[in-house]
């Protein structure tokens, strides 16, 4: 040092800067893992390819139940009275709203298309029976698929008739391996109930039904790379539907007719040249959300391996439940229906209470023979009560067909019992919660309220600014309602202008800067870097003193690698209290790294920490 330079303290001195496969047909996929994406847990999904289909035949073949059916002859309609053997053997064709939605193969390879009407289709297949969509009887009869399931795992969940989820983590060790609880669950499937089952393994929902598909394993880590080739018409398959809640944001009620137009995002995103979900899943999260809103957000967050997981579950210090004893015994479906209502509208009653709502609800039954059974429905956003009451109207005529194909003389349902799953605060469901006023501000601010009033004064917190150098400083947190702290104006020398960084870390991560020849990059006395950075070192997470590297990894920045600097500014010192002993200095650098990261470094006691992000 030659006796001119006075040194930061911290700052070093110039002269100190200087692919397998499995059997059973099961497959494994998967190839470079991406950093960045969000954390998503392994999950089963079991699909009976075709369910509207065999559920419509298991109906035609039923003794005593008559079905719509519709036969050639002047586009005539007439209503079958029993189900016959011609019927049972004729091609099937499922109308929804108007239109095919399902076709078994006999009559798609004579002309019949997803998506035509009625009239076109009997004209393709005059032999075809066709028969309107049923989702009570679909949804009862998928009962008999997830008892056998049952019988493997326990805890599954009713995605849609036809779909069942659960997690693979537990009963895949139980089992020896995932592989042997695939097929375990197949083997199950076709045993008990006759029927063929796909099951699908990968990090997240999305992926796991797309593996379903084929039967495959996507080894963990590996959704992203396995989701990449598949063409954007695959989000068809999305479980953004009834069954699965928005990721940070479910739906609140009063908004549950304004659903993702899937069709409609995938018309759109091919237009704009998007034809892969690599493709859609490379542009920028902010970007999608910013431009074509939560849904389609969500959407891109799936394509990215990723898993919608909702909000914290709030848990009640006393279990909520609502139970009736039934007598005389429930044995038919009618039955069920007017036992729910009362059931539903209690279970309302005690949610509205607690200020609550409930995204998940288990139904437990008890039967005459002693047996007891339960199972637990998702739901997109807030259960209503009439929602509540359709879902034990289609589990208990599930369970009375279960009884009766079994043969089963003691089948009839004596308990019923509802149990709240996933609760949360009722301002998570409530729609439009900033920049709207009137009636929606006033249901935030009573969320709001009861929430404070359950949790706390802290568990409702609103930003403040309040000012200073440190971007960690110029923002607070208070809780809602409560005064505010007064603002300090300043001036802060050395306070960033703005555009300030979209993300503030408030537990900075340390990161290493060099430059071409492998050295430190230090911010001498004199304000100037040491040499031009090349290179930003980010340590893995969860080694020594990487704390903090999560929130870098979840905006998409690397861990445990070099990033290549693409960009730098100027350092800005900035000098706190200089005038007294306990004084701190440090210096504040703008970089941008590969692929295009704008990150805010900060430089104190002799190393960088990333202080914020430009999303």
């Amino acid at each position: 040092m030659n006796g001119r330079e006075l040194l930061l303290p911290g700052f070093p001195s110039s002269e100190q800067a200087g692919g397998m496969e499995h059997a059973g047909g099961m497959e494994e996929a998967g190839g470079v893992e991406h950093a960045g994406s969000p954390p998503a847990t392994r999950i089963a999904a079991v699909v009976v390819p075709a369910w509207p289909l065999l559920a419509a035949r298991e109906k035609l073949a039923r003794p005593g139940r008559a079905g719509e059916t519709g036969r050639a002859g002047g586009g005539r309609e007439e209503r079958a009275e029993h189900a016959d053997a011609e019927n049972a053997a004729a091609p099937v064709v499922v109308m929804d709203r108007h239109r095919v939605s399902h076709a078994d193969a006999a009559a798609l390879e004579v002309g019949v298309g997803i998506g035509m009407r009625r009239r076109a289709a009997q004209a393709a297949c005059p032999e075809a029976v066709v028969v309107e969509a049923d989702v009570e009887h679909e949804s009862a009869l998928f009962e008999l698929v997830a008892a056998a399931v049952d019988t493997v795992a326990a805890g599954v969940d009713v995605l849609r008739p036809g779909v069942l989820l659960m997690s693979a983590r537990g009963p895949s060790r139980h089992r020896g391996g995932e592989e042997a609880l695939a097929e375990a669950v197949v083997d199950a499937v076709a045993e008990l109930t006759g029927w063929d089952a796909v099951v699908g393994i990968a990090d997240g929902p999305f992926a796991a039904l797309l593996a379903a598909r084929s039967g495959r394993i996507v080894r963990p880590g590996r959704s992203r790379d396995y989701l990449e080739p598949h063409a954007i018409a695959a989000l068809r398959d999305a479980p953004v539907g009834p069954g699965w809640g928005h990721r940070d944001q479910p739906a609140a009620d009063a908004d549950r007719t304004r659903r993702v137009d899937l069709a409609e995002v995938i018309d759109l995103l091919e237009r704009l040249g998007i034809r892969t979900l690599g493709d859609f899943a490379d542009l920028p999260a902010t970007s999608v959300a910013a431009r074509f809103g939560p849904d389609v957000a969500q959407l891109h967050l799936l394509a990215r391996g990723g898993e919608p997981t909702p909000p914290q579950a709030h848990h009640p210090t006393q279990p909520l439940e609502v139970a009736r004893t039934l007598d005389p015994p429930l044995v038919r479906v009618d039955q069920a229906a007017f036992a729910a209502r009362p059931m539903a509208e209690e279970l309302h009653g005690m949610l509205v209470a607690r200020g609550l709502i409930c995204t998940r609800l288990r139904i437990l039954a008890l039967t005459a023979s002693g047996e007891e059974m339960e199972r637990t429905w998702r739901h997109d956003g807030a259960l209503s009560p009439a929602d509540v009451v359709d879902r034990i109207r289609w589990q208990c005529d599930g369970w009375i067909t279960r009884a009766r194909l079994r043969g089963e003389q003691t089948g009839q349902i004596t308990r019923l019992a509802l149990q709240p799953v996933q609760l949360l605060p009722a301002g998570e469901g409530a729609p439009a919660l900033w920049g709207s006023a009137g009636e929606a501000a006033q249901r935030a601010g009573r969320a709001f309220a009861r929430a404070q009033g359950l949790a706390g004064e802290e568990a409702v917190l609103v930003p403040v600014e309040v000012g200073g150098r440190l971007l960690a400083e110029q923002v607070a947190l208070v809780p809602w309602r409560s005064e505010r702290p007064t603002a300090r104006p300043g001036p802060w020398p050395g306070s960033m202008p703005r555009p300030l960084p979209s993300v503030v870390l408030r537990t900075p991560p340390l990161v290493v800067l060099r430059d071409a020849e492998g050295a430190e990059v230090v911010v001498t006395a004199r304000a100037l870097l040491s040499a031009p950075p090349a290179v930003l070192e980010v340590p893995r997470a969860g080694s020594a003193g990487a704390d903090g590297i999560e929130a870098l990894v979840s905006h998409g920045v690397a861990a445990g690698r070099a990033h290549r600097v693409l960009a730098h500014g100027a350092p800005t010192v900035l000098d706190e209290r200089w005038w007294r002993p306990d004084g701190r200095r440090a210096a504040r650098l703008a970089v941008v790294i590969e692929p295009g990261h704008a990150l805010v470094l900060l430089s104190r006691e002799g190393a960088w920490t990333v202080e914020g992000i430009h999303d």
